[in-house]
């Protein structure tokens, strides 16, 4: 009886002595490096997977510990699939701990009001790396735009302006469902029966919102612009605003002059009456709330500063002196 007790004490000191011998080594576990590496933990992969993994690529030493150190820490079956960022200065247990945390790599990518669906890509291009051409394709896909529940020939004005946390590993479909969510979220109930109280569709609707998202600069001229353009609709006028030409040439914010304001374009609103066909950006919440709640104005025209504002005036005649004092304070 007393050499079983000697044995089993002798075990024990054995064995606690191996578990201080490997905790001294989970210290030493992971390899110098002096770069950040960009790890992905597939879905499905086990602990197995990983350790070899990491081993393989040069991240730990020797899989088996990194094993023993996530059972140890009763985690082996905690580790989480994502996108990674290991840092040069990270041991092991911190490569672990944040693999069960499942800290993957988030970028914050804001986008802007007012963009059109190519310089929402080369935005995305730049920020997260998608393919730029695959994700201006999926956006005028009718298949595509169908299956996020959008109702318009593409997703024109539809890809809502806002700061999102997107991951490296996302696809650009994943990216289009949560732009155009984020859209679908903002059309409320409310706004869907002023859409109708006011006799436009939705789409019209996000149009309109899109032509006042390029026109207005500051936000308290944002709902008297689109009392303007609501004016005109109503009276038969052409809009004749001037995105819309340059949307139509395919260069939004270019310089326009006098032979532009004839481009055979459907989008032209110098030439066609009514809206155009769809939105030329994707506006902000605000103006599609102008959109559906104009002010009450008597204005049917407007001009640009050249500040940022406007010179709103009620008939034609005002409007050609607003032109010509805006033309002599440039000169």
């Amino acid at each position: 009886m007393k050499k079983l007790l000697a044995a089993s004490i002798v075990l024990v000191v054995l064995i606690g002595t191996a578990v201080l011998v490997a905790v001294y080594q989970f210290s030493n576990l992971a390899v110098e490096r002096d770069t950040v590496l960009q790890y992905t933990v597939e879905p499905g992969m086990t602990l197995s997977d990983v350790a070899g993994d990491l081993e393989d690529r040069g991240v730990v030493r020797h899989a088996i510990l990194f094993e023993l150190l996530a059972r140890y820490r009763g985690v082996g079956h905690g580790i989480n699939a994502g996108r990674y960022e290991i840092e040069s200065y990270m041991d092991a247990g911190q490569i672990l701990s944040m693999l069960v945390e499942g800290k993957i790599v988030v970028n914050r990518v804001n986008v802007p009001e007012g963009l059109t669906i190519p310089e929402t890509a080369r935005i995305l291009q730049a920020r997260i790396g998608i393919d730029s051409t695959a994700f201006v394709q999926r956006s005028v896909d009718p298949e595509a735009v169908r299956s996020l529940g959008i109702e318009a020939p593409t997703l024109e004005g539809y890809l809502y302006p806002a700061t999102y946390n997107m991951y490296p590993d996302m696809t650009v479909d994943d990216i289009l469902k949560q732009l155009t969510s984020r859209h679908l979220q903002t059309i409320t109930e409310e706004y869907r029966k002023r859409a109708e109280e006011l006799e436009y569709s939705l789409h019209e609707i996000v149009t309109l919102a899109s032509i006042i998202e390029q026109e207005a600069m500051v936000d308290d001229e944002r709902d008297v612009i689109s009392g303007v353009f609501h004016n005109r609709l109503r009276r038969g006028m052409r809009l004749e605003a001037d995105p819309t030409v340059q949307y139509g040439i395919g260069r939004p914010n270019m310089r326009l002059y006098e032979k532009h304001l004839s481009h055979p374009s459907p989008y032209n609103t110098y030439v066609h009456a009514g809206l155009p066909p769809g939105p030329i950006c994707s506006p902000g919440e605000a103006s599609i709330h102008a959109a559906l709640y104009p002010e009450d104005v008597p204005y049917l025209f407007f001009v640009a500063r050249g500040d940022g504002r406007h010179i709103f005036s009620e008939t034609n005649r005002e409007h050609n002196r607003a032109r010509a004092q805006v033309r002599r304070q440039r000169n």
